[in-house]
């Protein structure tokens, strides 16, 4: 989680000067190159590691010490030469591809094509060692993989600029590095995965062969993968199609079509800030969940995904409710100097908002269910909310009083007909779980945070403006009246205390200033 903060800080410093520099334009071309890698990528990387984590998580809670060797090397291997392929398919399609598209995004479809085989190297290893709880490897990468992204993807897009490249080239060469900085991660791992030794797991237990633990290994991910690539699908079929029925229903040219989902962008790049924090959730609740289920105690395995509604909600409402009170300030503030792009986006953002939360628990109900065993049932949600959005788009963008307006609108039901798909197959797999003991106290937090904010920002940006200053000011003293407001309530129980670091030492501070802290779902 830390790391993620980390991230996305950098990837604001990455995204937002990019923004300003080729306005919503360069954004359409960039969003439209990214979703086609995006949906290679999913292919790649969404379910292998996600079974790695799950194998090595039972292994190790069954003490198969031969096996988890095994997994180890098999797995490099297979991702290896899973990403050589997948790279080749995207450099070798990328004409057809764009074409259809039509966005002028081939450059940068073939700059950023080579990212796939080192994703699919990184995420070997992150898959292995998240199995062992072990998040180091998975953290540091993440940070390597930003800041090389940052310099060199910056660097490149204003060196083009400057000497007067065309614009799909910029784009291409901000898209580059993407590729840069996920190379120097793969290079990280490496020398991790080369000069780390972790704790050592007796060699004895049962070892299963190659052909087998491929056959487990693909029988966990297919159904993960598949269901992750039908949504990423839907949503880069979204990019071709939104535009399409704007030009032939909303009666907009192609440059005024791509300029109204560039700035539909802004608005999804805010949408997806808390995204790191609460996927992060998901990646350490998968092998904890697996590991309790391989030694049969329900008991915990309830404990801990009630213990990650929790922690989701905690993080997820106020995020929402922030976005939903302050879009247009909080964009504003960000992409200077593009005031049509930004009132075209803040009414598309305060429509997305709530969407933040449900988004963020399909991310966390996701790996609880895969983490049982049963991959397929996320693949059925998946594939019902790509259902929904697809038709909701199609015909709210259809109506021209509606248009682009009708795109936050349909991310919205499907993510909501994902997680309610996912919430009914976990209580029929008996998972004892209240949404009532993990949601009510962060969500009533999060909306007396809502009455601060909204009563604090009007007196506010009358004494400091609507600039970046104000809206930093707010967004710190909301964020501070929250802290209170959750202690003050009650809305952390003790027990989840105690699985942060230094919880002990926490948990005794609290108790000796007088904070109340929550026990079992009761104040004391």
């Amino acid at each position: 989680m830390a790391s993620g903060i980390a991230v996305k800080l950098i990837g604001a410093f990455f995204s937002i000067p990019l923004a300003n520099l080729y306005g919503a334009e360069g954004n359409d071309i960039f969003i439209s190159a990214y979703y086609v890698y995006a949906a290679m990528y999913v292919i790649s990387s969404a379910g292998l590691p996600v079974a790695v984590s799950k194998l090595v998580a039972e292994a190790r809670a069954l003490g198969r010490g031969r096996e988890l060797a095994r997994i180890r090397r098999l797995t490099f291997r297979a991702f290896f030469v899973l990403g050589l392929s997948l790279t080749g398919l995207v450099a070798a399609l990328s004409r057809p591809i764009c074409g259809m598209i039509g966005s002028g995004c081939r450059y940068a479809l073939l700059a950023v094509s080579p990212t796939i085989l080192f994703t699919c190297m990184v995420s070997a290893t992150r898959g292995y060692y998240q199995g062992l709880s072990n998040m180091i490897p998975t953290a540091v990468s993440q940070i390597v993989e930003s800041l090389g992204k940052l310099l060199f993807g910056l660097g490149l897009a204003y060196w083009l600029h400057g000497r007067g490249y065309p614009l799909e080239i910029v784009v291409a060469g901000a898209i580059g590095g993407v590729t840069i900085g996920t190379m120097l991660s793969a290079v990280y791992v490496l020398v991790y995965r080369l000069t780390h030794r972790e704790e050592p797991i007796p060699p004895g237990g049962a070892c299963r062969g190659d052909r087998e633990l491929l056959r487990e290994l693909f029988r966990l991910a297919v159904p993960v993968t598949v269901g992750a690539s039908v949504f990423h699908l839907s949503i880069l079929i979204d990019t071709f199609m939104v535009k399409l029925r704007l030009q032939e229903k909303c009666f907009l040219t192609p440059a005024a079509a791509g300029f109204a989902y560039g700035a539909y962008g802004y608005a999804v790049k805010l949408f997806n800030l808390p995204m790191t924090l609460v996927v992060a959730i998901g990646v350490s609740l998968l092998p904890a969940v697996s590991a309790s289920l391989a030694v049969g105690d329900r008991g915990r395995t309830g404990a801990l995904i009630e213990s990650a509604f929790r922690l989701t909600g905690l993080l997820a409402f106020p995020c929402a409710v922030g976005l939903a009170i302050l879009p247009q300030p909080i964009l504003g503030a960000l992409f200077i100097r593009q005031d049509e792009a930004v009132a075209l986006a803040a009414p598309l953002l305060r429509l997305l908002a709530p969407s933040v939360f449900l988004a963020s628990m399909v991310s966390v109900t996701n790996p609880v269910l895969q983490a049982m065993g049963r991959p397929e049932l996320p693949l059925r949600a998946m594939a019902a909310g790509a259902a929904v959005k697809a038709a909701c788009n199609y015909v709210l963008v259809g109506i021209p009083e509606v248009g682009i307006v009708g795109v936050p609108v349909a991310t919205g039901l499907s993510y909501l007909v994902m997680l309610l798909c996912n919430l009914g197959s976990i209580r029929r797999q008996k998972a004892e779980v209240s949404l009532r003991r993990a949601f009510a106290r962060p969500l009533a937090a999060a909306a007396l945070m809502g009455g601060f904010t909204a009563l604090m920002w009007k007196p506010l940006e009358r004494m400091l403006g609507s600039g970046l200053i104000a809206v930093l000011f707010c967004v710190s003293c909301s964020a501070l009246f929250y802290g209170i407001t959750v202690l003050a309530c009650g809305a952390v129980p003790e027990e989840d205390i105690r699985t942060l670091p230094k919880g002990e030492k926490i948990v005794k501070n609290l108790k000796f200033r007088g904070m109340t802290v929550a026990k079992k779902g009761k104040i004391w």
